[in-house]
């Protein structure tokens, strides 16, 4: 049985990269045709925009891993149906519950690759991106490092701790300079929103301010700053919650919890990020009674069709649940979970029908 499902593993293994590769490649293309109406813009040339999109491969990949998995699982398994490799091993005496616990055990290896995927290989390369993009872009100094976004402006250096979804942005420190190199002061808010007229509206603000001889610190609650920080910037710095690790998605529940905030979308990327290694292996499981069936109940493109219908359904009915349950105020565990309940409750009846 090892040999066997070595062979079992190792094809729905290659139909999945397979399938990855011409779904991101498809994927990329359109996207970069899309980034050309930008080239021109500041130094945005299709050199930067072509770098932009080699570096969104692995979000692009990570998004369309479950989908990839369904697609190469059918293409797979139902090419070993068609070649009639599956009838030879059940003659041989191996039961369909034995080749699906071949299926399932490289399951668990693409979901531990997309896990991985999803953690370590695409936040990092997603912020990239959008910073490359949007410094090209917008022509402003933006350094990235270990203590948060720098920004200059003026005399002024802006330090952000994190940029929320909604642009707003947490822990600013704002470094004022004289002409020359010596330092007036040092504003420290807890947070900023931009409101109406471009201006950005402080919140929590404690201000240094430096004498020869002497210093004062002064405290507030609101203060309006013209000109903090360009606009345009912000929307690269602002990485969408899904392309967050879980450990920086857990900082920012944290902080938005503690500071009394709305934490609903961070919260809903992270149960994303929790079910979606999980949907890679429902969505292995749902593929298997449409091709461990008997050629009586139909032929294996038409089981191969409807099990990608499937497949978008779920795509689609994750999508509505998700929204739809942060908009009525769903608990996002609830609202990621009940999709991936349905089809694994779909998938169980199925694998019943045919054992």
């Amino acid at each position: 049985m090892s040999l066997l499902a070595r062979y079992i593993g190792k094809t729905v293994f290659l139909n999945t990269l397979l399938v990855l590769m011409v779904l991101v490649a498809l994927s990329a293309l359109f996207s970069f045709i899309g980034e050309l109406d930008d080239v021109g813009k500041g130094d945005y040339s299709v050199k930067t925009a072509l770098i932009y999109i080699l570096l969104r491969i692995p979000g692009t990949a990570y998004e369309l891993f479950p989908s990839s998995v369904l697609l190469g699982s059918l293409l797979g398994l139902g090419a070993m149906a068609s070649h009639s490799e599956l009838t030879v091993m059940r003659s041989a005496g191996i039961s369909i519950a034995q080749m699906a616990t071949a299926v399932a055990m490289i399951g668990l290896l693409l979901m531990g690759l997309v896990a991985m995927l999803g953690e370590f290989v695409m936040p990092p390369s997603e912020s990239q991106a959008q910073e490359l993009r949007s410094a090209a872009l917008s022509k402003r100094l933006s350094i990235r490092s270990q203590t948060g976004y720098w920004a200059k402006s003026d005399t002024r250096f802006i330090n952000i701790k994190s940029v929320l979804p909604d642009m707003t942005l947490i822990d600013v420190s704002i470094y004022e300079f004289d002409g020359g190199s010596e330092l007036q002061s040092v504003v420290h808010a807890q947070q900023a929103q931009q409101v109406e007229g471009g201006e950005w509206q402080l919140r929590e603000i404690t201000q240094t301010n430096f004498f020869a001889d002497s210093l004062t610190t002064e405290r507030s609650e609101l203060r309006q700053v013209p000109d903090l920080v360009n606009a345009e910037l912000l929307q690269g710095l602002s990485v969408a919650p899904e392309s967050m690790s879980i450990r920086n998605l857990f900082s920012q529940i944290g902080y938005l919890k503690r500071n009394q905030l709305d934490s609903g979308p961070i919260e809903l990327a992270l149960w994303t990020k929790i079910t979606t290694p999980l949907s890679t292996l429902v969505m292995l499981m749902l593929s298997l009674p449409f091709v461990f069936t008997s050629q009586r109940s139909g032929s294996v493109g038409q089981k191969i069709f409807i099990g990608i219908l499937l497949g978008i359904g779920y795509f689609l009915l994750n999508r509505l649940f998700t929204h739809l349950g942060l908009a009525n105020g769903l608990s996002p565990s609830v609202s990621t979970l009940i999709p991936l309940t349905l089809f694994s409750l779909l998938a169980v009846f199925g694998l019943t029908r045919i054992a």
